[in-house]
Formats: structure tokens, sequence, C-alpha cells
């Protein structure tokens, strides 16, 4: 089980090991799983004039646009699948020896997690965005001897009856106040 280093995350990742019954001393928490550093734009206002004109520029740059000492869409994917594919290397190997399934949970943000779909299922990394991803959703991907096969995507009615109040509060104030986070 691989974690994020966010508090948010490792949070989350508590909360699902705990009422699984998992032992959270497996669980590896790692940088490089933390979501697309904005650089000096963390808190930002989407509003203002200056921000609007980085943002045309990266639509139009895409993966290779980088915010001022922030991170690019192809940086994200990188670390995030270098930090992975050693698990995903070790995994294999063992379904083969125990001739079983073995899972690989990962505790990580939207954008790391869209990339990682977009890096297994061969897509176009400018398209990686198109895949919506809501706070604790379920991905679930299959790497075997036939290829990748998407099982479930964005799925995430399992949690939605344990929302706060709080935190829906939280994320539509910063939807109102076009903030940019840092999940």
């Amino acid at each position: 089980m691989l974690c994020s280093s966010a508090v948010r995350t490792i949070q989350t990742a508590h909360t699902v090991l705990a009422v699984l019954n998992l032992n959270k001393s497996k669980l590896i928490v790692t940088p490089e799983l933390l979501e697309q550093s904005q650089g000096k734009w963390e808190g930002l206002d989407r509003k203002s004039p200056h921000i609007l004109e980085a943002i045309a520029e990266m639509k139009r740059q895409n993966i290779v646009f980088c915010a001022p000492e922030g991170e690019s869409l192809d940086m994200v994917q990188k670390r995030a699948i270098a930090a992975l594919e050693p698990y995903v290397e070790q995994a294999k190997q063992e379904s083969i020896v125990k001739n079983r399934k073995i899972t690989i949970v990962i505790f990580a943000h939207g954008g790391v997690i869209q990339s990682l779909l977009q890096y297994y299922l061969q897509s176009n990394m400018r398209d990686a965005w198109l895949i919506r991803q809501h706070n604790t959703a379920i991905n679930e991907i299959i790497l075997n001897e036939d290829g990748v096969s998407l099982v479930r995507v964005n799925d995430y009615g399992h949690l939605t009856f344990l929302i706060s109040e709080e935190t829906s509060h939280r994320d539509a104030n910063d939807k109102k106040n076009n903030r940019i986070s840092k999940d």
C-alpha cells in the first residue's frame, strides 16, 4: 500500500485501513505521490489577470507547462511512475511465484491518479485531465499477461455517506473563491 505524504491523504488511508482492519504499518508513505506542485501559484486567486494569462498558456503547452517553481503534468507522471514501478515489478514476480493476483493500493491525488491511469492505459497524456476524479474515488486496473484492463474509474459512491458537512463546505468555499488548493 502506497500513500502520498500529504496529511489529508494519510488520514484517508488510515481511515480506510481501520475500516478494512488492515495493518497501518504496511503503509508506505512517499512524497513521490504528492499532487502537482503549483509552485508560486499555491493559494492564488485564479481570476487575477496574470493567472488568467498563465492558464491560457498552460492550455497551449498542456503537459509540459510549469507554474513558476512548480511542476508540469509530465514531471508529475514521471515521478509517480518511478515510485510505483518497483512495486509493480515486485507484484508481477510475486504473482508468478505464488500463482495468484497481487493487489497494490495507492492513496494519492486526482492529478497523480489521472496520470497513472493515462500511463497504464496508454492514452494520450494531453487527455489525462478528462479522467474525472472525485475525492476518495476508487480506480481499478488489472495488469496481467493479456495487457491492461480498466475495471472501474472514479467510483466514489462507497463513501458519500461519510462526507462531512465541513468538508463539503470547505470544498464549496474553495470553488467559490477560485483558490488553487494543494490537496
